[in-house]
């Protein structure tokens, strides 16, 4: 059952765990450990416990879709290039506090 392929987090064929100790993560749980998640840092049970956790928690798969998202968006942000008037008017602002703090 692939519930988001964008995602990749779910195997067609993957069915309850195999284990018989069941742990549910929780959405702190869950947030906490996606960038090893990502990273593939996580041993297989773990991780099909965190999948567990994704299949009925559509804020946390939300969650990860942004996660994921994130460092692509940052270097669009820092591709764009700040208007030379607005440049100039934030480095006038950032000297006045500067001089005003001292």
């Amino acid at each position: 059952m692939k519930r988001d392929g964008a995602l990749g987090i779910f195997d067609k064929d993957e069915g309850a765990p195999q284990s018989a100790e069941v742990r549910m993560y929780n959405c702190k749980d869950s947030i906490n450990l996606l960038l090893e998640f990502l990273d593939g840092e996580m041993s297989p049970e773990e991780a099909q416990h965190l999948k567990e956790h994704l299949r009925g928690c559509s804020p946390c798969v939300d969650f990860l879709r942004t996660y994921r998202a994130t460092p692509g968006l940052c270097k669009k942000a820092l591709a764009a290039k700040m208007p030379k008037e607005v440049s100039e008017k934030l480095t006038e602002y950032l000297r006045s506090k500067i001089k005003s703090a001292s």
